[in-house]
């Protein structure tokens, strides 16, 4: 700016007292709205007037990163809560499933959790058992090879589910008792499919 030659030398100190004072004043305003320091920003201004101006304009505004990362923070807080929920009704889910198995397991005399040893790694895997639906044959009109003894190992089929091992002796019984149907369908290692019930007469027999 080109001052008058009139002003005097007390005029001209006011003069430029006044003009770094208001870029003082502009950098504070813009530093403090920026959320930085609005001191060191006010006298960044008083001595370097309009550089100050352009270098704060240049940052970065910290109120609106700090607002971005709370922001952040509140939303990785409500996912970890609902997935600590989810792990809690999974876990409340899987409690409640072994609870009723169990039950069913004791309704019927057996222990599906026996199944164990067929998991990769177990040094008693259970015989490949045949498809019901690659069976060509009418299961009515097969019969299974007598069962020499009561250890031997059946299979059923029951709420389409597969349960076994169970011997002779105990099949027996939930038939005689009513668990199994005529047309549960059976099977065990002497067999080379799956057979009605009702179709192996040694099952028909009471046990002793």
């Amino acid at each position: 700016m080109k001052l008058s030659p009139a002003m005097g030398d007390g005029e001209l100190i006011i003069f430029h007292l006044i003009y770094r004072l208001v870029f003082g004043g502009i950098a504070a305003a813009i530093a403090h709205s920026k959320g930085r320091s609005t001191v060191g920003w006010f006298f960044g201004g008083f001595l370097i007037d309009c550089i100050a101006l352009i270098i704060i304009l240049c940052l970065s505004n910290l109120n609106e990163e700090e607002a971005r990362f709370d922001a952040q923070d509140a939303q990785t807080r409500r996912l970890k809560e609902q997935l600590r929920q989810e792990q809690m009704k999974l876990e409340a889910l899987r409690h409640h499933t072994a609870a009723r198995l169990d039950r069913h397991d004791e309704e019927l005399g057996i222990s599906t959790r026996a199944a164990g040893p067929a998991l990769p790694g177990s040094t008693q895997p259970r015989p490949r058992l045949p498809s019901l639906s690659g069976s060509s044959a009418d299961p009515g009109a097969q019969s299974a090879p007598p069962a020499q003894e009561d250890s031997t190992e059946w299979y059923y089929i029951a709420d389409d589910r597969q349960i076994g091992p169970i011997v002779t002796g105990e099949l027996q019984r939930r038939v005689q008792n009513g668990y199994l149907s005529p047309e549960t369908m059976v099977w065990n290692q002497n067999m080379s499919n799956w057979v009605a019930l009702n179709a192996v007469p040694e099952l028909q027999n009471r046990p002793g």
